[in-house]
């Protein structure tokens, strides 16, 4: 690969891969390093909000390819108690909340998007800050072909995992682990997604289109021990205790397709940035799944970086003022969309008797106040800090 670059992308997911077809597309030079060889089979279902759909259109992701499933409406209320709200694509003047797509399908087709600048097998062994007032930081890979080095104007880390100069990652785990199970109800409608509060955690239900007709994927935020209960239940126990915590709306549960846990962590890098290096996705902000605001906010990251080296000279890009545009561009958003899904899952844990009363009355309020849903909107749709 050329040496140097403007910029050197670590980790090439879908968040790595966006930020690399758009920095293309601006004419800044780019090397996107991933360490593995082909995408790993994952059929996760993924929200996407409507402004990342637009961020994807932007990149010629053929969107047919994706088998992506839209969101108009999304129903939110707590069971047992009365109040709900229903959140509604037509509020936002738009044709659809979002869109559910598996990891598998959007992973690839990003891939595609990267194209040349992409770079598999290559694993960053080391990163050298600059010295002094230099311009470049060097990468050091391990390759097929041996240990080789890399310079670039900027870093940007979108793996969550390792350890950078200058970068603290702040870790918090959930008491809770994440029950992921792909399964069919007998009364569910085309179009329509939920977010329930139950006394065993919080629940998501995010439609799926399938060539066998609707389907939905359930990503419900549980206790360890209730989880591991889950986990080896049998169909029908897990399908009574899916039902119970649901409700009557989504009918029966006629068949469990698959399940799987997934363990918990809110994880924050601060500062997000140092000297020719930035964080952005996962290694800048681990959430929890159930508001589905990890990969939008992921991507909104990678458009503002882009947006801001394009716009910057080529001789001051990486440099500590363009950094510090970078961090102030991101700042609100990023603190909105960490505190949004956090509180969430702090107000979902309130299972008081008085307290999920209050939470129920919260959420029939929502509907008696437009301008409370308009901003719960904004947050589900843009992801915006209002």
């Amino acid at each position: 690969m050329r040496s140097p670059v403007d910029v050197a992308i670590v980790g090439g997911g879908p968040v790595g891969c966006a930020c690399a077809a758009l920095l293309v597309r601006g004419g800044v030079s780019v090397a996107l390093l991933e360490a593995g060889t082909a995408v790993e089979p994952d059929a996760r279902a993924l929200a996407i909000a409507w402004s990342s759909r637009q961020t994807l259109a932007s990149l010629g992701v053929d969107w047919s390819a994706l088998e992506a499933t839209p969101m108009h409406h999304v129903h939110v209320s707590e069971a047992g108690r009365p109040g709900s709200t229903v959140l509604e694509a037509a509020d936002a003047g738009l044709p659809a909340l979002g869109y559910t797509v598996r990891y598998s399908d959007i992973a690839p087709a990003l891939r595609r998007a990267a194209g040349a600048a992409l770079h598999t097998g290559v694993r960053v062994s080391a990163m050298e800050p600059p010295a002094g007032n230099g311009q470049f930081a060097r990468l050091h890979l391990q390759t097929a072909d041996g240990e080789q080095s890399l310079e670039a104007r900027l870093v940007v880390v979108a793996d969550g995992q390792g350890q950078w100069p200058g970068i603290r990652r702040y870790a918090k785990p959930y008491d809770a682990v994440a029950l992921l199970v792909d399964l069919h109800f007998a009364a569910a409608t085309a179009g329509w997604a939920w977010e329930r509060f139950t006394p065993e955690g919080p629940l998501a239900i995010l439609p799926r289109a399938t060539p066998a007709g609707l389907r939905h994927t359930l990503i419900w935020s549980v206790r360890p021990e209730r989880a591991q209960q889950l986990a080896v239940a049998s169909d029908a126990e897990l399908a009574a205790a899916i039902e119970r915590g649901v409700g009557p709306r989504l009918g029966a549960v006629l068949h469990i397709d698959s399940r799987a846990t997934r363990s918990l962590t809110l994880a924050v890098a601060e500062p997000r940035t140092a000297p020719r290096l930035a964080v952005v996705g996962n290694a800048a902000q681990t959430l929890h799944p159930i508001a589905g605001q990890g990969l939008n906010l992921g991507l909104r990251d990678a458009v503002d970086l882009a947006a801001v080296l394009c716009d910057t000279p080529a001789e001051q890009r990486g440099g500590a003022a363009m950094l510090a545009h970078f961090d102030r561009l991101r700042r609100s958003d990023r603190l909105g969309g960490v505190a949004y899904t956090d509180g969430l899952i702090r107000v979902a844990g309130l299972n008081a008797g008085p307290l999920r009363t209050l939470r129920g009355l919260g959420l029939a309020a929502l509907d008696l106040l437009p301008g409370a849903r308009q901003r719960l909107l904004a947050r589900s749709v843009f992801g915006l800090h209002v």
